[in-house]
């Protein structure tokens, strides 16, 4: 993304071009705000958020980081960290109280995209956090984010949470498989959405069980399978609808 000034007035780069901005002790500026709201608002865009999460104002106020790559007058990526109190649950449905390491943004502009500026950022990342891959929890990760972990850090195996959160199976010293049951599972995003249409469907039938259960108190009362006709001392038998075997008592 280009800018109408050098970013050198922004941002102070190392030999790579690459800056580290923390919001507690950082100077803050004008030229600074600006680079940081329209990398954040291209973010937004191009994962197709319902709102902005990065912004200087929610920055300063936080004790993230970001990472940004430039060159010239041109900001080519964003890497915003910071660490989040999580709720974890595992496939065996017990819940962990957690404080990972979040990748909270994570943007290359198109214009440099397939062109490695997102692993140099990610790289230079991990080597200034002290941190792996698998350390780190994701903040809802796009497909792209996902094939990049995959690609380059072999990371794709986790349980869905109800957060959004990505926290990979590796975090827990569990190598590269997980047994669940003796089996080895997969999740994915697919996965994660079919568990709530199943738990979304599941709602709905009670609610509509409910509903149903006044109409039972008010007077309406199921037939049992058979029943007594008093008027004539026939029994009857009424599954499926049909009368069948009807006898008379003496």
């Amino acid at each position: 993304m280009q800018f109408q000034f050098p970013l050198q007035k922004a941002l102070q780069t190392n030999q790579n071009g690459i800056s580290v901005i923390s919001a507690q002790n950082s100077r803050r500026n004008c030229y600074l705000d600006e680079v940081i709201d329209k990398m954040g608002e291209a973010s937004a865009i191009a994962q197709q958020l319902k709102q902005i999460i990065t912004t200087a104002n929610k920055f300063y106020g936080s004790d993230q980081r970001i990472y940004m790559k430039a060159d010239g007058k041109n900001c080519q990526g964003l890497l915003k960290v910071g660490k989040k109190n999580l709720f974890y649950r595992d496939y065996c449905g017990s819940i962990k109280e957690l404080q990972p390491l979040c990748v909270l943004d994570f943007y290359v502009h198109e214009s440099v995209q397939r062109m490695g500026v997102g692993k140099e950022l990610f790289e230079e990342m991990l080597k200034n956090e002290q941190i792996k891959p698998e350390k780190l929890a994701y903040d809802r990760p796009s497909q792209k984010l996902m094939g990049f972990l995959n690609k380059h850090y072999h990371l794709n195996q986790y349980v869905p949470q109800n957060n959004n959160f990505v926290i990979f199976n590796q975090y827990f010293g569990q190598g590269n498989q997980s047994n669940v049951q003796g089996k080895s599972q997969k999740y994915s995003r697919n996965s994660q959405i079919d568990q709530l249409d199943i738990m979304m469907q599941q709602i709905t039938k009670n609610k509509m069980n409910q509903q149903q259960l006044p109409q039972q108190k008010l007077g309406y009362q199921m037939n049992p399978p058979w029943a007594i006709d008093n008027n004539t001392n026939i029994y009857n038998n009424n599954i499926n609808s049909q009368r069948t075997n009807v006898y008379k008592i003496n």
